[in-house]
């Protein structure tokens, strides 16, 4: 079964490129400076997309990996 392992987290399973870029980017824009956000997808294509994004706004990646229940990010604002 699915568990949030951060206070702010983001599932964007089900959704199809470019969404999970654009719903992370909005979600980064309102998450407090400092705090964490867990990012849930299930698009393979939008994994590298999300890297770039997290490189381009030096967002640190804290873990990574793939369940199940499909791949994520947890990231530091």
């Amino acid at each position: 079964m699915f568990r949030k392992k951060a206070p702010h987290y983001l599932d964007t399973r089900g959704l199809n490129c470019p969404l999970p870029l654009l719903k992370t980017k909005q979600a980064l824009k309102t998450l407090p400076s400092g705090e964490c956000l867990e990012i849930w997808l299930d698009d393979k294509s939008s994994i590298v997309d999300l890297r770039v994004l997290f490189s381009t706004l030096k967002i640190s990646i804290l873990e990574e990996g793939e369940t199940t229940e499909g791949c994520y990010f947890k990231v530091q604002g």
